[in-house]
């Protein structure tokens, strides 16, 4: 009787701290610094400055999105880690438009099974608009 008890006991124990390890590593991942081949590089594409912006205006906001996560890029072939700030954060954003951005350049977009197409891209590949904006455009 008193094995059955450890026995429980063991399992019990293992499985917790199984879960709670699972957890803690799952919260470190997604907390880690987004890696990028060149640092430099993509702060100019998430800045965007060539005429067609607005065709990349998708992406753009996407990658935004993700760095938002920890505000930290880290720079695959250096090693280097790059810190954002609040203040970098928001000026990045204003220089895509936002959200409300990619909702208008959605609205815009004239054919209707380029638009279909495009919000299904935003919504299923990059995962920058919700459930609700995309039943928003359906209507």
């Amino acid at each position: 009787m008193y094995k059955d008890k450890v026995v429980i006991v063991v399992v019990t124990i293992i499985v917790f701290s199984a879960i709670i390890f699972g957890s803690l590593m799952a919260y470190y991942t997604y907390k880690a610094p987004m890696r990028v081949d060149n640092i430099d590089d993509m702060i100019y594409v998430i800045n965007g400055s060539s005429e067609d912006d607005n065709n990349f205006i998708l992406e753009r906001y996407a990658v935004l999105k993700q760095l938002s996560i920890s505000c930290k890029m880290r720079d695959d072939k250096t090693g280097e880690v790059r810190k954002f700030s609040k203040e970098e954060m928001n000026e990045f954003n204003e220089r895509i438009g936002g959200k409300e951005a990619v909702l208008n350049y959605l609205r815009s977009i004239e054919d209707k099974e380029e638009r279909r197409k495009m919000i299904q891209y935003a919504r299923e590949n990059l995962k920058i608009i919700t459930d609700d904006e995309m039943a928003e455009f359906c209507q």
